[in-house]
């Protein structure tokens, strides 16, 4: 039995040493002008109890800075939206497992390598991770967004609000600066952000906590908008996008805090995982790295957990979500010392913080493959060029890209002896269990397309109804229609007013309206079938209407939203 200690000491290890052994392409350097360089690092881990203590293994690593503005996302999906640590990180731990699961299916036809698998078949159609092995995360430095926003509510003056674009002394993220404008207008970036539902005013929203004091945790109920970056960053519980200068391309990724706790009550698995039955992965902890003060690493920790995870929980026990079903992930900090990280890299080259600069490359390990190191999206010396209407080349893409985890999904899929459980254009039953000894059947003969692979489920009512109604039966979900379920749920708006949207270019809330309707509409009274995370900025359809081969199919032939 390992105690936390061991396992948050075990986590932070693994990680930190498989990133030593990596060679230096990728890594943050000093550039032509002998400026350095820095990077953030995460890594999932996967550890289990041993005879001599707990025993970690460092599964996937990721590092980046960098996600793509919305004018920039291919339809082909053969670029990388959003290239955070965190989120490299998870899309490798996806990889991971469907390597996981292709050698257990060559296991099962005698076609063993002799290494240890991690996961193992249960219930004939459905995967887990083997009895014993748990996984844990690890994060250099506090995730982007509400999780590090009580650490940068502790660097501006008393009773102030920094403007979006602020720069923080203290602050892990990256350096934003105040967007321009001639007097009397309004920044073309910040008006693009806005149009897409993102709250971007300097000032608190109303409604919205103070920066928390004392020991207790705030949390607030969540406003329908999004808020850009780090507007309002005293205000704390609300939905943001990733940070970034303000006078550039707003992008629709969301921050890792927003990422990491919807993570933590689905499971980092993902979609198209839990539809070849992959049950939920709980993520036991998260381990992150950074000196803090020691006045106030007790309530950072709170606020992080708070964050990650901890927001949700109210939520979940009021659809009937035990602590097994979903419990945020315990948060811990480790001394051990990242060798990327800003601070880091500015004491050792002696100079300021504010004078070390984001490295533009990330990295991508993954157990058992060779290292992949990204820029802008795509694998290091590739071109973005392509022939109109064809995607990247697979030489050219990343392994992490949407069409390259379709390919393999799909692989993996024709693999299996039994049928995927979706079709295009289908609604799948919630009233019925999935039975084992069910007939297996042949697969569709028309391709899916991405989106409609991870989109089973025809559109969910916001009525009182069918929302109870589907809270009462995710005990007996299949692991794919579970997943889904639970993330319309969390992202479910208020019933639709009769109104028309803000913006036709972007989805929220898995099809509902734009946050910035919802803000100004009556039914926002009506909370009652409302999930806590409603107003989420999707790419939706139209960024995932491709086809195994990264081929665009026309919009409306996938299962709708």
């Amino acid at each position: 039995m390992c105690s936390a200690a061991e396992v948050h000491d075990a986590v932070a290890t693994a990680a930190l040493s498989t990133y030593s052994s990596l060679t230096a392409n990728g890594k943050p350097r000093p550039r032509s002008n002998r400026q350095p360089e820095w990077t953030v690092l995460a890594a999932v881990c996967v550890w289990r109890a041993g005879p001599h203590g707990c025993d970690a293994q460092c599964v996937s690593l990721g590092t980046g800075l960098k996600a793509l503005p919305l004018s920039r996302l291919p339809v082909h999906g053969d670029v990388l939206h959003d290239s955070h640590a965190e989120v490299v990180a998870r899309r490798g731990f996806k990889r991971w497992l469907y390597t996981q699961i292709e050698r257990a299916i060559g296991a099962e036809g005698g076609d063993a390598d002799g290494d240890v698998l991690f996961v193992e078949r249960v219930d004939v159609r459905e995967w887990q991770l083997k009895s014993g092995f748990k996984v844990g995360m690890y994060i250099s430095t506090l995730p982007c967004g509400d999780a590090s926003t009580y650490f940068l509510s502790l660097n501006i003056p008393a009773g102030e609000e920094a403007a979006p674009g602020s720069p923080v002394a203290a602050s892990p993220a990256s350096t934003e600066v105040t967007a321009t404008a001639t007097p009397g207008q309004v920044h073309r970036s910040l008006a693009e952000a806005a149009s897409l539902g993102m709250h971007t005013a300097r000032d608190p929203s109303p409604g919205l906590s103070p920066p928390p004091v004392g020991g207790g945790t705030i949390s607030t109920t969540p406003l329908a908008a999004v808020h850009r970056g780090r507007a309002s960053y005293t205000s704390f519980s609300i939905l943001r996008t990733k940070p970034g200068r303000a006078d550039s391309p707003p992008t629709i990724s969301h921050s890792c805090s927003d990422k990491l706790a919807l993570w933590s009550l689905l499971g980092p698995q993902g979609a198209l995982l839990s539809q070849l039955g992959m049950r939920r992965v709980p993520l036991e902890c998260v381990v992150i790295g950074g000196e803090f003060a020691e006045a106030e690493r007790d309530k950072i920790r709170d606020e992080c957990r708070r964050a990650i995870g901890g927001r949700l929980e109210t939520w979940a026990r009021s659809i009937g979500l035990s602590e097994d079903d979903f419990d945020g992930p315990d948060v811990a900090f480790t001394d051990r010392q990242f060798e990327g990280a800003r601070e880091v890299v500015a004491a050792k080259q002696g100079v300021a913080v504010s004078e070390v600069v984001g490295c533009a490359e990330s990295i991508s390990y993954i157990a058992g493959l060779t290292v992949e190191v990204i820029t802008n999206g795509i694998r290091q010396g590739g071109s973005a060029k392509r022939k109109a209407g064809e995607p990247l080349g697979p030489k050219v893409r990343s392994r992490l890209s949407k069409l390259s985890l379709y390919q393999m999904h799909l692989d993996i899929q024709r693999r299996l002896s039994h049928p995927p459980s979706y079709s295009e254009g289908s609604t799948t039953s919630f009233t019925v269990p999935r039975s084992s000894t069910a007939p297996l059947a042949t697969l569709p003969s028309e391709p899916l397309t991405y989106f409609a692979a991870k989109h089973p489920c025809s559109p969910l009512s916001a009525s009182g109804e069918t929302v109870n109604l589907l809270r009462q039966q995710l005990s007996i979900l299949s692991p794919g229609e579970r997943y889904s379920v639970l993330k319309r749920l969390v992202r479910l708006a208020a019933p639709k007013p009769t109104v028309l949207p803000a913006s036709p270019s972007i989805d929220t809330s898995e099809g509902e309206l734009p946050s910035s309707t919802l803000a100004t509409s009556t039914a926002v009274a009506n909370v009652a079938a409302r999930g806590p995370f409603a107003g989420w900025l999707v790419s939706g359809e139209k960024w995932e209407s491709f086809d195994a081969d990264g081929g665009v199919v026309e919009l409306g032939i996938g299962a709708a939203e």
